[in-house]
């Protein structure tokens, strides 16, 4: 068995109103909060932020509510929300939303800590790789309360920002693990449905790519394995519309085991080729992934490498996975795509050594822009 390492540092607090019965937790972290969190969709109440107000006031706690989190968040307004929060000198964050409100509180909880540095560029990226840290980054107590079902930013200590200087999503370097999340399906069950098939899909790609990444290990794969089969049990009444309570509670559990499954050996192709989608074309990013998704695993030469995942999704094969995959883009998107974009994302992504390398079969120019053409084919005009 090769060597690998393995690495969860988040607490979990499970279950309807877990964040009131646990109010008394935050009281032990201080009497100062700042709340990460964007505006909601008009008629869609945030339940997650009148529950952690409550919680606050139940104990004491002053608090600061940002409701300026952007989708796939900026680093300059990451920045900008950073200095915000440290005016109010703040004991402990907690961030309510999907991924880039969680996103955006870990990359604001750095840029404190370094607040000696003034370009965030740096703070993020200066390394020029990933930190190998075993342990957060960030000095102060962090918490996340998901309101998609999808990123798994709760558990993992990646944060996932638009870089301007280079036109692209990536990954700050440093590690930023929450101290605890707290997963209430209450917070999903309203959603539009477009928020939950793209929180959906976001989880399904994470736990596909970290079980074909070639760095995945026995305990990510078995992880893996248990939010498909999570999947699987309500993947159908989603197809037609029919969710139960039941399934949102397993929905927002299969986010957070797929958050962990792919911390360990993070995604590969649908990811990086799902970017310019996000970036460009403002497609929400689990749709982005969903994308390329299906393609990707009906296209592997060696069906045996796949055919085990989308049995445990519960499909017959990967045309079928496709299918399905198809099914809500088509649904949910309605963009246009040009002959001239498709060809520089291929010049784009075959630069990505990372990602190329990450696939257990190898990848030429002519697949990338396979890959990219059969996905989009529906788009481009």
């Amino acid at each position: 068995m090769k060597s690998f390492r393995y690495n969860t540092q988040t607490a979990m607090f499970f279950g309807k109103n877990c964040i009131v019965e646990n109010a008394e937790l935050f009281s032990k972290y201080g009497k100062r909060a700042v709340i990460f969190t964007s505006k909601f969709y008009e008629g869609y109440p945030n339940l997650g932020l009148a529950d952690v107000e409550t919680a606050f006031k139940s104990q004491g706690i002053e608090y600061l509510v940002l409701d300026g989190v952007e989708p796939d968040p900026p680093v300059e307004t990451v920045a900008k929300l950073a200095k915000d929060a440290a005016a109010f000198n703040a004991d402990f964050f907690i961030a309510v939303g999907g991924g880039s409100s969680i996103d955006t509180m870990k990359g604001a909880a750095l840029l404190i800590k370094h607040s000696d540095i003034s370009d965030p560029y740096e703070v993020f990226y200066s390394m020029g790789k990933p930190s190998q840290s075993i342990t957060t980054e960030v000095d102060m107590p962090i918490f996340a309360v998901p309101t998609t079902a999808g990123t798994g930013a709760e558990v993992t200590g990646f944060a996932c920002l638009t870089r301007n200087d280079t036109h692209t999503k990536l990954a700050m370097y440093p590690v930023a693990f929450c101290d605890a999340a707290f997963l209430d399906s209450r917070y999903i069950k309203d959603s539009p449905d477009f928020l939950i098939h793209t929180g959906v899909m976001d989880a399904l790609a994470h736990g596909v790519e970290t079980y074909l990444h070639v760095d995945s290990n026995p305990i990510n794969r078995a992880l893996a394995d248990y939010g498909f089969e999570l999947f699987s049990s309500f993947k159908d009444r989603m197809y037609n519309g029919c969710l139960t309570d039941e399934d949102y509670d397993t929905m927002i559990l299969t986010s957070f085991v797929q958050g962990m499954a792919f911390m360990q050996s993070s995604t590969t192709i649908p990811h990086g080729m799902g970017y310019p989608l996000s970036h460009i074309k403002h497609v929400n990013h689990g749709l982005s992934c969903a994308i390329f998704l299906g393609e990707y695993v009906k296209g592997f030469k060696d069906q045996s490498l796949v055919q085990p995942i989308v049995e445990k999704c519960g499909f017959k094969d990967s045309e079928e996975f496709a299918d399905f995959c198809r099914k809500f883009t088509e649904d949910d998107v309605n963009i246009t795509v040009t002959e001239e974009e498709i060809q520089q994302w291929t010049d784009d992504f075959m630069k990505l050594d990372f990602r190329l390398a990450s696939n257990p079969e190898p990848l030429y120019r002519e697949d990338i822009e396979r890959l990219y053409r059969n996905s989009l084919r529906r788009y481009i005009k």
